[in-house]
């Protein structure tokens, strides 16, 4: 057989099995491979809330630690003094005074801690600020409620430039449309003293209070009242 016969053949050959083997079409072509999913980033953990203004290190904080109606509410501490010598003087000249640190617990502090209200907690709240805050968060009432807190108004003349709390022990109404109550409020004459059991009496219809009883009933009569905090 010549070799151009032979190359004649093989061509006839695979001329033939390429007909026989189908071409696939683009829908009959098998799917292309899906790419391998990325791996996820790890998740980071949340970060910790920033610290607010009610957070932060101050008096009326660390004596909401002491818990609700634990006997700590009643332990008074007078502030420490700071002794200085007599005769000293500073750069300028002038004598050195005697700082008496806060009696603990405040006022504030001893309501809080009598009814366990830790609401607006602004760092060092003064009653009228606890107060305002409390009125808009709807924990205000003008009618004594046993447990709640009233707080009288600033009065200046009268030594309170920023309200004073007192602890409301029990409230009875009486025929006449006014209330009678028992209170308990602190440092009421900045010497750190505990007054309890201390009767007033509200006027609802003209929002004042006077006492009858304890260090305040020589004078507190008519005493403008904001209000009352109950939760």
């Amino acid at each position: 057989m010549t070799p151009i016969l032979r190359l004649l053949i093989l061509a006839l050959i695979l001329t033939a099995c390429a007909a026989k083997t189908p071409v696939p079409t683009p829908r009959e072509q098998a799917p292309a491979a899906m790419p391998a999913p990325r791996p996820e980033p790890p998740i980071a953990p949340a970060p910790a809330p920033a610290q607010s203004a009610e957070d932060e290190s101050c008096d009326e904080c660390e004596a909401l630690n002491q818990g609700k109606g634990n006997e700590a509410c009643f332990k008074l501490q007078p502030g420490k003094v700071t002794k200085v010598n007599k005769g000293k003087k500073d750069k300028k000249g002038k004598k050195i005074k005697t700082v008496t640190g806060r009696c603990q617990p405040q006022s504030l502090i001893y309501a809080r801690c009598r009814t366990g209200i830790i609401t607006c907690r602004l760092g060092d709240t003064s009653p009228v600020q606890w107060f305002a805050c409390a009125r808009k968060n709807k924990a205000t009432t003008s009618t004594p409620k046993p447990g709640s807190v009233m707080v009288l108004d600033v009065n200046k003349r009268r030594g309170m430039p920023t309200g004073h709390p007192a602890y409301v022990e029990d409230a009875t109404r009486n025929a006449d449309g006014t209330w009678t109550m028992r209170i308990s409020h602190t440092n009421y004459d900045r010497k750190c003293h505990l007054d309890k059991d201390a009767k007033v009496i509200f006027y609802p219809k003209t929002m004042e209070a006077s006492f009858l009883t304890g260090p305040w009933s020589s004078w507190a009569k008519k005493l403008k009242v904001c209000g009352f905090i109950f939760r």
